[in-house]
């Protein structure tokens, strides 16, 4: 049997070429939306990166917030300068590589009672992003932020006035002070670095029989770390006994006229520790100068709210010791 060949239509042809140019002028399209999305996506990249570098640098000077530990300012204190360099302002320096300072190198063991560490620990706290390693003298190095320019780490004073208070900044994408639109605001995160501490101490003496009304004294000494070396501060409170327990409030620093030089703490990991002021052989408890008791606490740093910023908030910390 003989096939019968069809006439192809010509109206195939016109609408394959319509939908070719239909799908030209849309490639083109988004050809042309990317390329101007992308201009605009880039100052969007260096902004995120630019808070994820202020984060970094928050953390390598006061550890995560959860554990208030493991950053510069936890290990090792209050720094010997607010501003070891010039410009006043290139802190990150010492975040990036120990040698920046070497006389802050650093770390060592204390001992009895305090039993603790301070100083410079490792090689460094913060460390740059791929590509922008530099471990080669002279020190110190800058750290940048998502536009290329340094992130500056900035002492400042509260209205006492003590440097209570720590900016870390990134001036936008200009790199100048100031600025309104255009990713040029600066990005900034202030917070309060040194706190006081306020320590309740509960102290449960039920075991010994103690007289009612029987005082009792406690030392409580604060151990921190201070220019990367262990220093500490004492308290003695007296505790009065009632139904076999008592307790009392220790303030550091410690009220005049027990102390005439007020100090804040620098924020981190810190240590508590109880010894023991009044003889309690007697009643078969221990003797003085017994060490009762040691506790770790976590002070946290957090944000300056005021401007200019009014001095921080004490932490609260309550202990308990049992005999």
């Amino acid at each position: 049997m003989t096939g019968i060949l069809k006439p192809v239509n010509s109206c195939n042809g016109y609408m394959l070429l319509a939908v070719s140019l239909l799908l030209t002028v849309f490639m083109s399209t988004v050809l042309v939306c990317s390329f101007v999305a992308g201009h605009g996506s880039d100052d969007d990249f260096r902004y995120v990166k630019t808070n994820l570098c202020i984060k970094k640098v928050r953390q390598a000077l006061s550890g995560k917030q959860s554990e208030a530990c493991c950053g510069f300012i936890s290990d090792y204190g209050e720094p010997d300068n607010m501003t070891p360099f010039a410009p006043e302002d290139n802190f990150t320096g010492v975040l990036l590589n120990r040698q920046s300072v070497p006389a802050w190198q650093g770390w060592s063991h204390s001992g009895s009672p305090e039993e603790f560490w301070a100083g410079y620990r490792g090689v460094r706290y913060l460390a740059p992003y791929a590509g922008e390693w530099n471990d080669t003298p002279p020190f110190p190095h800058d750290f940048s932020d998502g536009w290329g320019n340094p992130v500056k780490v900035i002492f400042i004073q509260d209205t006492t006035p003590e440097h209570t208070v720590m900016e870390i900044k990134s001036f936008g994408s200009n790199g100048l002070s100031g600025g309104t639109g255009s990713y040029q605001e600066d990005v900034k995160d202030i917070f309060y670095w040194k706190r006081a501490v306020t320590l309740t101490l509960s102290f449960d003496a039920g075991s010994l029989g103690l007289p009612e009304g029987q005082n009792v004294d406690v030392e409580a000494r604060l151990v921190y770390p201070f220019h990367g070396a262990v220093t500490s501060k004492s308290q003695t409170e007296t505790l009065t006994i009632t139904a076999g327990t008592g307790s009392s409030k220790y303030d550091f620093p410690i009220n005049p006229p027990g102390n005439m030089d007020p100090q804040k703490f620098p924020a981190g990991s810190r240590k508590i520790i109880f010894i023991l002021k009044t003889d309690l052989g007697p009643w078969g408890g221990p003797v003085v100068d017994t060490l009762l008791a040691d506790r770790i606490i976590l002070v946290p740093s957090y944000p300056a709210a005021s401007d200019p910023p009014e001095p921080p908030d004490p932490y609260l910390a309550d202990e308990e010791v049992v005999i």
